[in-house]
């Protein structure tokens, strides 16, 4: 089968090549909308199901105010009191202008008259903002449109709370993702360059990975329109997408190499390339999409979402590597072998029995515990720091810091004018 799929993507290449085309086009255009994929997910909860008793319970917590504090603003003076008639003008009438379709209620020292509202120093009070919006998109969309309007021009200000919290932990995922590509890819070409000695061939299989990522960030945009996807999918999504393009391009990559060296036509190595590293590609695919598909049974959202962002990640690096790699082998032919860096050595005949991978084969198989206890050695010292780790939920500590300053006012070069300041009511918390 796989051997006249082979000889199929030969005779049609500039066809499966146009689809591949247009189905880049396509990914392109889809490129800026998926990979803001991160503002989506849910970046906090999701650690226990919906039907269970803890998350009932949290549910009617909520729905009597026992989780009213969406977004914490800290207002603070080194000068001014809290209790002090000009200090409460500066807050109240900050909090006064916000709108009511996007904030449900607000609660203060003022509203409250409970002292934990007030610091120690007597300089610093914070207001619990509950905004309007039945799930995260909601209230965070309505979070962005209020935070330039919480800043008081007369005090110091800086935001916390679960929303901006959530959507500054989106932000640096997706900052640190396309930080990472930016230091991996490059060091991977250079392996690639290593490993098969010429540029083009190096090239095939890092762009197999950065289609299958692009591809499965498209995919899980489309399934938050339909479902709660948990940020952790973006990690293994990350992960499988670059091991397992490079996995399935060294494989077809070099087979379709030595098959060319062993003076086979280009249709002909394409399809003994297909029929043995593209069965054994097929293989693996399936039975890695399978195993996690296991993990879509789970009820926790964060689980399930793995197993979403997996799958998608898979199949897509699949497909590539089953349509798309044959398609630009059999174009470039031997040309895969252009832009050299050094002379390529590749097997010319299975009988031969040379070189430094084989050496290395051999001697592992002569002198197995010479080798698997120094490694284990060195793999265990490397493994050591996971003895003091410290497991925990998502929340402010995972951000580094600073992460929640963006929104922040200091104060002029000259010293508030409080007198004009006049105290304005704050809306009342609600209560049940």
């Amino acid at each position: 089968m796989f051997d006249s799929w082979g000889r199929a993507v030969y005779r049609r290449r500039r066809l499966v090549l146009e689809i591949a085309a247009i189905a880049a086009i396509a990914v392109a255009l889809l490129a800026a909308w998926s990979t803001g994929v991160s503002g989506q997910l849910q970046s906090s909860g999701g650690f226990t199901p919906s039907s269970s008793e803890s998350h009932r319970s949290s549910d009617l917590a909520a729905a009597f105010g026992g989780d009213a504090g969406d977004v914490v603003v800290l207002y603070s003076s080194p000068t001014q009191a809290v209790r002090s008639p000009a200090f409460r003008a500066a807050v109240t009438s900050v909090l006064a202008r916000l709108p009511r379709s996007r904030v449900d209620s607000v609660a203060t020292y003022w509203s409250t008259g409970s002292p934990q509202f007030v610091s120690a120093s007597g300089r610093e009070t914070f207001a619990l903002i509950e905004l309007a919006g039945s799930d995260d998109s909601a209230r965070r969309s309505n979070y962005d449109a209020i935070r330039w309007q919480l800043l008081s021009p007369w005090l110091q200000t800086q935001v916390g709370g679960m929303v901006p919290t959530s959507m500054a932990i989106s932000q640096e995922v997706t900052s640190d993702i396309g930080r990472a590509e930016v230091f991996s890819l490059p060091l991977l070409l250079i392996v690639l360059l290593l490993i098969f000695g010429s540029l083009a061939a190096a090239s095939l299989p890092l762009a197999i990975g950065g289609l299958a990522i692009l591809g499965s960030f498209t995919a899980l945009r489309l399934l938050t329109l339909v479902t709660t996807v948990s940020i952790y999918s973006v990690n293994i999504t990350t992960i499988l997408g670059l091991g397992l393009g490079i996995d399935y391009g060294l494989f077809l990559v070099g087979r379709f190499r030595e098959e060319l060296y062993r003076r086979r036509s280009v249709e002909e190595a394409l399809a003994r390339t297909m029929a043995t590293a593209g069965r054994t590609v097929a293989v693996s695919g399936i039975t890695v999409a399978m195993a996690l598909a296991s993990l879509m049974l789970f009820p926790e959202t964060f689980l399930r979402s793995m197993g979403y962002g997996g799958v998608a990640t898979v199949l897509i690096d699949l497909l590539a590597a089953l349509t798309v790699m044959p398609a630009l082998l059999a174009v470039l032919g031997w040309n895969v072998n252009a832009m050299r860096i050094r002379p390529t050595v590749v097997r010319r005949s299975a009988a031969e029995r040379s070189g430094r991978w084989f050496r290395l084969a051999q001697s592992v198989m002569r002198y197995p515990l010479a080798y698997a206890i120094p490694i284990g050695v060195v793999l265990l010292v490397l493994a050591s720091p996971v003895q003091r780790v410290a497991w925990g939920g998502t929340d402010a500590t995972v951000l580094p810091a600073g992460a929640l300053r963006g929104l922040y006012a200091r104060y002029g070069s000259r010293e508030p004018e409080w007198a004009p300041m006049r105290a304005e009511p704050v809306r009342q918390p609600a209560r049940t």
